[in-house]
């Protein structure tokens, strides 16, 4: 038997999928809370690997989450317009959620917990990230597929939607 992965635009895709799934869950069932959180990571780091490897950088083998934002914020390796905009407050926003996914994925038999302002904060960021790369200004238009350009929007709307709730709390 052979398995093989999405290619990385559908992953990105079905990543956004699958936190938008837990941002619709989250609220009722807690338990999806750290899902959601590792998924809006994930997705940004996808979209920056993918925006970087269009421009012809060198992604590396285990960039951090941060590290890739940072990259793909540096002109000098996505040249503008795709640079991507990343101020420090995006920063510790973006930092804030991937701290959260670290103490769910590196457990520490503590109990996993976010505050909703973290999410209010953090969400979109990520999606901030995915939205800049990957719709407003790819490297390349076609980067993703038409039908995966509507999905993703529709997905980091309803992940959008989260943080503007728990924002408004």
């Amino acid at each position: 038997m052979t398995l093989s992965a999405l290619p990385p635009e559908e992953a990105l895709v079905e990543t956004a999928g699958f936190a938008a799934v837990h941002a619709g869950l989250c609220l009722d069932a807690p338990a999806s809370l750290p899902w959601l959180v590792s998924a809006s990571v994930l997705m940004a780091q996808q979209a920056c690997a993918l925006a970087l490897k269009a421009a012809g950088d060198h992604v590396p083998t285990q960039a951090g989450a941060t590290e890739l934002l940072l990259r793909a914020s540096a002109r000098a390796r996505l040249p503008a317009p795709h640079t991507l905009p990343f101020s420090g407050a995006s920063r510790r926003s973006f930092d804030a959620l991937v701290e959260a996914r670290n103490a769910h994925m590196h457990p520490r038999a503590a109990i996993w917990h976010i505050t909703p302002p973290t999410l209010a904060r953090g969400l979109p960021a990520a999606c901030d990230v995915v939205r800049h790369l990957i719709l407003v200004q790819p490297v390349l238009p076609d980067m993703v597929s038409p039908t995966g350009q509507k999905a993703l929007d529709e997905h980091l709307r309803g992940i959008e939607a989260l943080a503007e709730f728990l924002g408004d709390g």
